[in-house]
């Protein structure tokens, strides 16, 4: 016998169902690629404790929210799945991630290197910094843009289990207005 916080019926894609699986390995690595992932390349050097603990540590943090979140709401649904846009924005979130870490500049023997002037050239480093700052920018926004819509859907989907009428502001979402 279902509680009384039944599940939610819903069609999800492919997306919907993997990313909340997904999302924990995906924020642990991903973490581990801002403070460290460098180092494959080369190109970790004087800056890792400070990158560690200022970037990775809190981005990781914001993913493993994100994503307990989302895996709340999607074992809410049957069959399991996210909404569409928390779906959607945590996978960018994570390419964003990936793109900050590969320009994200260190510097190693008194010299600024990073993967992308490892893999390029070095006078590209003006490139890579530039690159890092928006990027890094970007990441700590999706981040949070991530936690914010998986606690909206989560809050949402919790207001149709107790039977809850739909507001009036997810009437105009739904009409597009």
């Amino acid at each position: 016998m279902e509680t009384a916080l039944d599940r939610v019926p819903h069609h999800p894609t492919a997306a919907q169902r993997a990313v909340p699986v997904l999302g924990v390995p995906a924020a642990l690595l991903l973490g581990a690629w801002i403070a460290v992932g460098r180092g494959l390349a080369g190109a970790a050097g004087d800056l890792v404790l400070l990158y560690t603990l200022t970037l990775a540590l809190p981005l990781t943090v914001l993913l493993l929210v994100a994503s307990a979140m989302l895996g709340r709401d999607a074992r809410a649904h049957v069959p399991p799945g996210a909404s569409l846009r928390s779906s959607l924005t945590m996978p960018a979130a994570w390419a964003v991630l990936l793109g900050f870490g590969t320009v994200l500049p260190d510097r190693v023997d008194g010299t600024g290197v990073s993967v992308l002037t490892r893999a390029t050239d070095p006078v590209h480093l003006g490139l890579s910094a530039g690159f890092a700052n928006t990027l890094g920018i970007l990441s700590f926004v999706l981040a949070s843009a991530t936690v914010v819509l998986a606690a909206t859907d989560l809050r949402r989907t919790r207001r149709i289990q107790r039977g809850e009428p739909v507001s009036e502001d997810e009437i105009l979402d739904r009409q597009g207005l």
